[in-house]
């Protein structure tokens, strides 16, 4: 029940002030960096900072994901230790899969359809919105059955870019026959 009061709290704040998810303090943290280092915060509520902090441009690169998950020690001016951030092995794993996402080449060994299981697995469907818009032919190799294409062209339409939605109708002919 507190957790829900929680993440309800956190989506209004984020409704009324969305910019607030970007927002960095003194050390140059955001939010995100704050509920990734707190472990009484759920993982919702760290996916629905992550989704609204992912709208930055400047925040949707390989650089950026995976920093939020690199070791930080910060120290005052006198050398007193302030923070050492630990981040929990489920958000390190979304994180990392995220910073795969957005490799220009993908060197890593995580593939592009590991990488969307994983979303899905973990019901992060604004991740897999995101994989799709960024790579559209993995549409394809989705197998989605035709009794939810109808609902899943409906919602591609509102959240792909229009030249990702043309490269997965042109992925799958099949999908305007007959109309």
């Amino acid at each position: 029940e507190n957790e829900r009061a929680s993440l309800e709290m956190l989506s209004m704040v984020l409704k009324a002030y969305p910019e607030a998810a970007r927002e960095k303090d003194t050390d140059g943290c955001t939010p995100l960096h704050d509920i990734c280092a707190n472990e009484s915060a759920s993982y919702r509520m760290m996916q629905t900072i992550l989704d609204e902090w992912l709208k930055a441009k400047e925040n949707r690169t390989s650089h950026s994901a995976i920093s939020m998950i690199s070791p930080v020690d910060l120290h005052s001016d006198e050398g007193e230790y302030l923070w050492d951030r630990v981040i929990r092995d489920d958000i390190k794993e979304l994180f990392r899969h995220l910073s795969s996402l957005f490799e220009e080449n993908n060197q890593s060994n995580t593939s592009l359809q590991n990488i969307m299981t994983y979303f899905i697995n973990t019901s992060w469907w604004n991740g897999v919105w995101l994989g799709i818009d960024r790579h559209p032919s993995i549409a394809k190799s989705m197998k989605l059955q035709t009794t939810v294409m109808a609902d899943f062209l409906f919602t591609a339409g509102k959240r792909l870019s229009l030249a990702s939605m043309m490269e997965v109708i042109s992925n799958e002919p099949d999908l305007l026959e007959g109309v």
